[in-house]
């Protein structure tokens, strides 16, 4: 049965789309900075960003039964949400040394956003959902 376009809501497993579509687009920009600063500052970025991506996969593949795994569950979300912060330091300072442009820099930055907003909503959720 198909839902009315205006009536569509969020999927509850979103944050795994933008995780990925985070890496990709980090992937992406990443390629075009200075090859001279490669290993000191584009791997550091590119690999916060695939952290992320396998932090939620991880956290997403455990389906509670008892406390442990709701807790092994929620550790790997709030890694997720530790190393979106560090992408956002990472990409300050690439910002700080390498011309890029703002509308990337906003591109960017709303996807992380939107991504720390999902990954603190799975945790909500979880909070209610597993009271073990």
């Amino acid at each position: 049965m198909s839902v009315i376009k205006n009536k569509r809501g969020i999927s509850g497993v979103q944050f795994l789309d933008t995780a990925r579509e985070l890496q990709i687009f980090t992937t992406r920009k990443c390629v075009k900075f200075p090859k001279r600063y490669t290993f000191f500052i584009t791997n550091n970025i590119v690999q916060c960003a695939i952290n992320i991506h396998s932090y939620v996969k991880k956290g997403n593949s455990i389906f509670p039964s008892n406390a442990d795994d709701a807790k092994l569950r929620r550790e790997h979300f709030i890694r997720a949400g530790a190393e979106l912060q560090n992408l956002i330091s990472q990409i300050n300072v690439a910002y700080d040394m390498f011309p890029v442009s703002d509308k990337i820099m906003k591109q960017w930055m709303e996807l992380i956003q939107k991504e720390i907003a999902l990954i603190k909503n799975v945790i909500k959720k979880d909070k209610e959902r597993y009271k073990f």
